[in-house]
């Protein structure tokens, strides 16, 4: 059986950069107080935080164009996407750095949910794919 590797899992490196966001929202806040202390005082950085989501927004969605066009046709995962985009947007425009985290944690949320589905109906047409021949 001849394995095809040079393709890129956008999904599965979609929902690490998630994961990822998950774990900055969650412990930046805690560890805030000592990153000058070690010399990591880049990390607490809007500029940071704004990198860190455009990356995750765009592999979300090269991920979820491809699983669309290329695989199973269905909006699930894009209307999960819009929500994504409405809950950063609207995180960024709040004031209240409370409510920010919040929406952020939310939108990250929405965000593996949309790759989650994605990868899960990819699976369903190779599956139904495999059937058919």
């Amino acid at each position: 059986m001849i394995y095809n590797t040079d393709r890129i899992n956008w999904d599965f490196i979609g929902l690490s950069a998630s994961f990822l966001c998950v774990l900055h929202c969650m412990i930046l806040p805690i560890c805030i107080p000592f990153f000058p202390l070690i010399g990591l005082s880049f990390i607490n950085n809007e500029f940071h935080e704004i990198l860190l989501i455009t990356v995750s927004l765009i592999i979300a969605f090269i991920a979820l164009y491809n699983g669309y066009k290329r695989f199973h046709n269905k909006l699930l995962p894009v209307f999960i996407y819009i929500f994504t985009l409405v809950f950063f947007s609207t995180g960024f425009l709040i004031e209240n750095h409370f409510i920010e985290r919040i929406l952020h944690f939310f939108a990250t949320g929405f965000l593996i949910i949309a790759h989650y589905y994605n990868w899960k109906f990819i699976k369903a047409y190779k599956k139904c794919k495999i059937k058919k021949t």
